[in-house]
């Protein structure tokens, strides 16, 4: 196995994690909802895609029954 003949100064190891780092993603705004969405995707509120809706929204499901824990809290 080998072994590096001298140490690497703060500078030189530095400059080769210059390259090492996130870039910031850049976002534009939805036509429909003016919410922030990435480039080329769909909206995450709306759906909204290129001048229609892409993906169809459904109201999130409610259920009719309670749980005991629910019970309990309404109770005190």
């Amino acid at each position: 196995m080998s072994v590096p003949a001298s140490k690497k100064s703060n500078s030189a190891a530095k400059r080769r994690r210059s390259h090492i780092h996130v870039d910031p993603v850049n976002l534009g705004n939805c036509e429909k909802c003016k919410k922030p969405v990435r480039p080329h995707h769909a909206c995450n509120s709306c759906g909204f895609y290129k001048g229609r809706d892409a993906i169809a929204q459904v109201a999130p499901k409610t259920h009719a029954h309670t749980h005991a824990a629910e019970e309990t809290k309404t109770d005190a």
